[in-house]
């Protein structure tokens, strides 16, 4: 366990949520309905504690070459959804607002961190799914700001790490106040058929149980052993992108204690949660 016991001031508490569009849909099962009312739950807290910008990284947006942080100030657009594009929850409207101040400075710590940062600002940048869905439950009155930054597919979890260090500096060096957001479901093993919503559940026993005893390491404020396990229950349970958006919050250094996890349902045969660390 992290044998801190203050956080900084510019932290406003940290949050894991699932990103798959199930939580928007217009008939959903109750699993999905659970999960997006925790994460509604966990946002008022976020906002509650005074986060004036949210800060996310989500497995969807990911890169091969270095991190990218998002620095356009305005994204706006129309998000379909290559695999849900056929259901009502599949096609999403999105209005995000960049902190480009700390989008800036953010870039310039993880430099100075001796990663690489590129600094992406471009026409009809695609929004994904994930980001657009966090930011639709943690903040519905759209009244954050935000910022973001991509997952590196062939980084190690240090350097995952290394990014959540670095926008705490960025944060305390701009006078914000943050929430920091991991967009990540998981066991990943997709129901390979047609179900009605209601009959959702996480088919496989053994990644349920995988699940749960994360969950529950969480529960404990045991981050540290659940990163030991990462790549065990990547292979036990096909955890999405190996648990790696966890280190992010992790290598915040703001985890001081035990999370709160708000609920645990199944996403089209996946896990999904979310989970609240207070500020």
């Amino acid at each position: 366990m992290s044998s801190r016991t203050e956080t900084s001031p510019s932290f406003a508490g940290a949050v894991l949520v699932p990103g798959m569009p199930q939580l928007l849909a217009e008939r959903p099962a109750p699993a999905w309905a659970g999960l997006a009312d925790g994460a509604r739950a966990a946002g008022e807290r976020l906002r509650g504690a005074g986060a004036e910008t949210l800060v996310v990284i989500s497995t969807q947006w990911f890169t091969v070459l270095g991190h990218q942080v998002q620095v356009d100030e305005r994204l706006t657009g129309t998000r379909v959804d290559e695999n849900w594009y056929d259901f009502d929850y599949g096609t999403m409207h999105y209005d995000l607002h960049t902190d480009v101040a700390l989008a800036e400075q953010w870039a310039t710590e993880i430099e100075s961190a001796g990663l690489e940062a590129r600094r992406t600002r471009y026409e009809h940048f695609p929004v994904d799914t994930g980001v657009i869905l966090a930011n639709r439950l943690l903040d519905p009155q759209g009244g954050l700001s935000i910022a973001q930054v991509s997952c590196n597919l062939y980084a190690g979890v240090e350097d995952i790490a290394t990014l959540g260090r670095a926008v705490v500096r960025a944060a305390e060096s701009v006078g914000r106040r943050v929430g920091l957001v991991a967009v990540t479901g998981l066991s990943s093993a997709l129901t390979q058929r047609w179900i009605e919503p209601e009959e959702d559940r996480v088919e496989e026993p053994t990644y349920e149980e995988w699940d749960r005893r994360i969950l529950g390491l969480l529960a404990d404020g045991d981050v540290d052993q659940v990163l030991q396990l990462r790549e065990q229950y990547a292979r036990e349970a096909q955890a999405d992108s190996q648990l790696r958006a966890l280190a992010f919050l992790q290598g915040s250094g703001q985890l001081v204690g035990a999370a709160d996890v708000l609920e645990y349902a199944a996403l089209w045969g996946t896990g999904g949660a979310v989970v609240h660390w207070p500020g």
